[in-house]
């Protein structure tokens, strides 16, 4: 699945809600896929998009994998963040994830198929 949204505060919503569309796909991790759709999302909503903001959901019997991407110049993985939970909530979900800069900014998250992550 691809999905382009406009950069607005509507946009995390938008996202989750074009996943209904694809959740026996996405089972068992569902809500973990809207979860971190919706932290990626915003994140590139607050911090980075210019334009659009591209939404990719690819699915395999063994892995989902998820790419948010913007117009925005990123961020360096190997420098401190700030107090936001959102990425902190990627690293406690996410099997692999990272970014990638080509003709946009990216962040991409792997999701094995196993039973959902509890966050406590």
């Amino acid at each position: 699945m691809t999905l382009k949204v406009a950069a607005n505060e509507a946009a995390p919503s938008r996202s989750r809600s074009h996943l209904e569309e694809i959740k026996r796909f996405l089972e068992p991790r569902y809500d973990d896929v809207a979860l971190v759709i919706s932290e990626l999302v915003t994140n590139s909503v607050k911090h980075g998009a210019t334009g659009d903001i591209q939404v990719m959901v690819k699915t395999t019997d063994d892995s989902i994998r998820l790419e948010v991407r913007d117009g925005g110049t990123g961020f360096d993985t190997t420098t401190p963040r700030g107090e936001g939970m959102g990425l902190k909530i990627i690293e406690a979900l996410a099997d692999d994830w990272g970014i990638s800069r080509d003709e946009d900014f990216a962040v991409w998250v792997e999701l094995r198929r196993r039973d959902s992550v509890n966050i406590s």
